[in-house]
């Protein structure tokens, strides 16, 4: 019986628990450990509250609050109280010199704002996104999102956890000199959430980016764009190589339709039957040597017959970009020619 009645009261402590879990969907979406920073501090340090919110409407804190002369106290201050929450807001009950005190934090920016002070969730890194993330970015500024060039500033974070921010430098007569400012710096990582630790000036500066539609911002609107290293040389040449015939939109391919053979060096031919006074098309093709380029989704031709300007009206079509299954321009295709089995 005894066991009957340790177990029931054990049920009678934890449905009070699960009954404000459950009417308050809010209290288990905002609780956790979190980082209590005035306004003005931007790195968390090993003096900085650390307050905990549990889902049973509960908080408690510890810290070492600093005094008038920067001193921090020898031994921590621990604080209690309860906490409710709504729809981006968290209300925080406690008590303040023996006074109640109800302090608003509304979420901005993925950080919760209030009038002196805001709480920022304890970040908890995962070193396997250190290899998901790392690579070299342009850091660039709100506003100036496709600003990018050679005058960007940018980061390059490494597999473990050092980084080093690189700010383009100027001569007396502004020019762009080769020998940009670095800053040395560390990074961790978690799912979407990139955190930046650089030493400048010899204070460490923390920026959080968050990763949004594909790019990592942070709560200014600065973001993170990752340098795209160019193709390796020949690389759309090998891709795109092949045997191509030439038609007009709705052509059907005949044994005399214009044939491309392209080569995988930027070489090759084009063969086309000429047409006679009566309108009758060549016996043999004619065959224009040439050369041709390429990048993503897009084929540029270079071949053209001696004495005049082809056959397609105007000036020679180079420029077909990969639409619909083929490469087309203006009412022309390039339609691969297929291997039979």
């Amino acid at each position: 019986m005894k066991i009957l009645r340790l177990t029931t009261t054990y049920l009678f402590v934890l449905i009070p628990l699960f009954s404000i879990a459950q009417t308050n969907p809010f209290l288990k979406k905002y609780a956790g450990a979190y980082h209590r920073l005035n306004f003005g501090e931007e790195t968390p340090t090993a003096t900085t509250e650390k307050i905990v919110f549990t889902v049973d409407g509960k908080w408690s804190s510890s810290g070492f609050p600093i005094n008038e002369e920067g001193i921090p106290s020898k031994v921590a201050v621990k604080k209690f109280g309860t906490w409710t929450a709504s729809d981006k807001l968290i209300q925080v009950t406690g008590l303040e010199k023996d006074v109640t005190v109800v302090s608003e934090f509304w979420l901005e920016s993925d950080v919760f704002m209030g009038t002196a002070s805001f709480l920022e969730k304890v970040f908890v890194p995962n070193p396997a996104y250190l290899a998901k993330y790392a690579g070299s970015f342009h850091w660039l500024y709100y506003g100036h999102e496709n600003e990018r060039s050679d005058f960007s500033e940018t980061i390059s974070l490494k597999t473990d956890g050092k980084c080093t921010r690189s700010i383009p430098a100027f001569d007396d007569n502004g020019a762009l000199t080769n020998k940009p400012i670095l800053y040395q710096g560390t990074w961790k990582a978690n799912d979407g959430v990139i955190r930046i630790t650089i030493n400048e000036n010899g204070e460490d500066r923390m920026t959080q980016f968050l990763l949004r539609d594909g790019i990592f911002s942070d709560y200014k609107g600065n973001s993170l764009k990752k340098i795209v290293p160019p193709p390796p040389p020949g690389l759309y040449l090998t891709k795109y190589a092949g045997n191509y015939n030439m038609l007009a939109e709705g052509e059907a391919v005949t044994s005399k339709s214009d044939k491309y053979i392209l080569n995988a060096n930027g070489t090759g031919t084009w063969s086309f039957y000429t047409l006679d006074g009566q309108g009758t098309l060549s016996a043999t093709p004619t065959v224009i040597k040439g050369n041709w380029k390429a990048s993503e989704g897009l084929i540029q031709l270079y071949f053209t017959p001696e004495g005049g300007d082809g056959d397609h009206g105007g000036e020679m079509l180079t420029d077909f970009r990969f639409k619909d299954g083929a490469f087309r321009a203006e009412g022309v295709m390039l339609k691969k020619i297929m291997p039979t089995k």
